[in-house]
This record gives structure tokens, sequence and C-alpha cells, in this order.
């Protein structure tokens, strides 16, 4: 942009704001060059009523402007939104009236509260030096802020997270999830609905064997809708969320965190759960992405690494088609917990031709879903050298004995189901 230094730039032998702006903010830049990328703004028909917005950038990584007028600062905003160098634009006023002074700020932010219930911080024109540790700060404190990428949620697709909530017969789910379910047979919605109930009843025999060694720390990855309003099929128990499971077992002291990368289910999850007096934690993250998951800020500050943590991935790891990508992420895995820590898996799996879960790979994947089966070899390598607990490898209802689907025949599951610990013989 052309630099306001010279009043005859504009045109008028009277200096616009922006240029008298201009000449003040050129002292107090950090980076004076930002003047170069600084965006004039016309607040009415004057042209010499105008204002000066200056980027992010340098040392500055804050800015404001302010205005009078409840007009001229929506004038600001409409001009300024979604232009680079201008994150996190707001009105910070609390004008009385429609003349009073607006301040439109800009930059990063940080308005959660600490330990004490305390407002943490405001960062506006904070030093370079501060921001690597103000994002490192933000994405271990905020669960807003996604640990890894994390793909745009869209309601016009469905994504497998609702999907397995319209199966249950939820409610938290869009209409593209429920038109995929309903584009089935009746034969194929009532397998799959079976067997998402099937999964869902294998949680509390897991919970057990994990607190049964002492584990108090539990992370559910790909975690779906945690708590669900669904009545289970069948006469089986109602579906109880996994921190009320840990709290049956290990007390109100245990730590469960819930992972998943579905903006829409994280959301859920905030709303239901951010006021629960067992205070689970979530986290918005990827798992593809394992090794930049486990060293974020946020999972490193929720749980304790050097101790066991008993980890859950139930129906998430068949939604991932790359058996590369998916066999890295638990090496990853597998690798950072600690002796003593527990894996359980459920995963996908053919029984029969007649009953091949295969037969859903296409429907899916023209939904947009990756969809991968995968056979009872595989899924027990997804271990690596952990010892399984008995019976090993099963389908999931056979896992433990005290399945509330365990009379059902073995085809039903859709998946097969394993557990392992570290042995201490992992121990550095």
């Amino acid at each position: 942009m052309t630099r306001h230094d010279d009043p005859a730039a504009s045109g008028s032998s009277i200096p616009t704001r922006a240029a008298r702006e201009c000449v003040l903010l050129a002292e107090r830049l950090a980076d004076p060059a930002l003047l170069e990328q600084a965006v004039e703004i016309q607040l009415g028909e004057d042209s010499v009523d105008t204002c000066l917005a200056v980027p992010v950038g340098g040392m500055r990584v804050a800015g404001k402007v302010t205005v009078a007028g409840v007009g001229r600062a929506l004038r600001v905003l409409q001009v300024l939104h979604g232009k680079p160098g201008f994150p996190c634009l707001r009105d910070f006023s609390a004008a009385r009236s429609l003349d009073d002074p607006h301040t439109i700020k800009w930059g990063l932010s940080s308005d959660f509260m600490d330990d004490h219930g305390e407002l943490k911080t405001r960062m506006w024109g904070y030093h370079e030096a501060a921001v690597s540790a103000y994002v490192a700060e933000q994405k271990a404190r905020d669960p807003r802020v996604p640990v890894t990428p994390v793909l745009e949620s869209m309601t016009s697709a469905p994504a497998d997270g609702r999907v397995f909530d319209v199966l249950l017969g939820g409610w938290d789910h869009y209409l593209a999830d429920r038109r995929l379910v309903e584009s089935l047979t009746a034969q194929d919605r009532r397998t799959l609905e079976v067997a998402a109930a099937i999964n869902r009843a294998h949680q509390p025999a897991v919970v057990k064997a994990f607190a049964s060694r002492g584990i108090d720390q539990y992370l559910d990855l790909g975690c779906g809708l945690p708590v669900n309003d669904a009545r289970p099929r069948g006469g089986a128990p109602s579906y109880a969320a996994l921190h009320d499971l840990v709290a049956q077992y290990q007390g109100d002291t245990a730590r469960t965190v819930y992972a998943d990368h579905d903006t829409f289910i994280f959301a859920k999850v905030r709303d239901r759960l951010e006021d629960d007096p067992r205070q689970p934690e979530w986290v918005c993250a990827d798992i593809r992405h394992m090794e930049q998951f486990l060293n974020s800020g946020r999972v490193q500050l929720l749980l304790d690494w050097s101790r066991p943590i008993g980890v859950l991935l139930h129906d998430v790891l068949p939604w991932i088609d790359s058996d590369g990508i998916t066999a890295q992420a638990m090496a990853v895995l597998r690798d950072r917990l600690a002796p003593g820590s527990a894996l359980s898996i459920t995963h996908a799996a053919d029984f029969g031709e007649d009953n091949a879960m295969s037969r859903f790979i296409n429907p899916f994947r023209a939904a947009g879903l990756d969809f991968k089966p995968r056979g009872a070899r595989t899924i027990g390598e997804l271990f690596g050298d952990w010892p399984l607990e008995k019976p090993g490898i099963a389908p999931t209802h056979r896992w433990h004995p005290e399945h509330p689907h365990a009379a059902r025949p073995l085809h039903e599951a859709g998946a097969l189901a394993g557990l392992a610990f570290k042995s201490e013989a992992d121990r550095a």
C-alpha cells in the first residue's frame, strides 16, 4: 500500500487522520515496514475521516483502532475481516450510546481461567518472544485449540462418530448422518445397529480390567459422543460415559481425557461435560498425527506419562484406511506409554461371507468416509509385542463372559476386541 506520509497523496491539502497516525506509528513500531502493509479505512463520506490499521507482525503481535460511533466500528470490522495480519478481530467496547468511542482490537488473546478461577491473561501487544510461550500455554490450557491438524467439520457430509450415534438411536447427529444410515437396506442397518450396541456395551469390562491393575488415568482416543441418550437394545444396561465408569472403580480422583477430531463432537463433549463434578478433560486432535498429539502441551499437561495410562481405541482404527498410518500411530503410542499401561482395541472385522463388514466399504466411501475392516492377525499386530490378555483377539461380545449380548451369534459383533498391558520388562 502507498504510505500516507505525504498529504498530497490523498488529493487533499489537509492531512488525513491516517497520515498523522502514520508518522506517529513509524516511531513506535518495532518493524516500521509494516506501514507498507497498513490498511487505510474510510469511515465516512469525507476522505479526511479515515483511520489506519496496521497488521500483526514483528515484535508487535496485536493492535487497535478507536473510532467514534457504532457505525464506524462496524465499518472497521467489515473492512478488516479476513485480511492477513488481523486475527481475532473483536470490538471490545462497552459503549452506552451509538456515538460512544469503540475500540477494535486484533491479535492473539486469551480469556481462559486459571486454576483459581481468575482470568489468566489478555494478550495484547506482547513482545514477539512471548508469542511462542503464549501459543504453548494456550494449547495446554485452552481445550478449544486443536493440538494437531483437524479436518474441517461439515454438516453436509456424514462423520463416523455421528453415524455411530444414529446407529445407537441417539440424537446428536446431522441429517447427512441419518440419511447415510437410511440409504442402507433394512438388513444392513440392523447389522450395524447390533454391532454398534455390542461395541458400546464392551466398555465396562475394559474399565474393570484396567482398574484391577490400579490404573487411574484413562485416555479415550476417538471418543465419539461419551454421553449418549439412546436406550440400549435387548434389555442391556444403560450406556455409561467412560468417566462415570472410571469413578465407579477408581473414585472421583481418577483422570479421564477424551480426544476426537470431529469439532461437532468436541463441542458436544464440552457442552455436556464442562460442569461435570468429576472434571473429565478433552482434547481436539486427529490421532493420525500421533506424535504431534502426544507431544502437545495439553496432552502432556493432562496426563502423567511417567505412570500407567489406560488407552481405549474402540471403533476408531477402521476409519483410518491406511495400514501404514495406523501401524505407525500405534507404534508411537506404545513406545510412549509407561510400563503397566494398557491398550484396549475394538476393530471392525469380517465374520463369514454372508456377514462381511467389508460390504460397507463402498457405501461409506461413497459418502466420503474411509472404512477398512481388518483381520484378526492385523488387529493383533496393532498391540506390537505386548502380551494379550485372555481370550486374546475375540469377537467383542465374547471377550468377556459378562457382556450383555454374549448370547448372540459370533458374527453379530462385526468386530474383534483385544486388550494388552505393557510389561515391566519394557521399562527403560
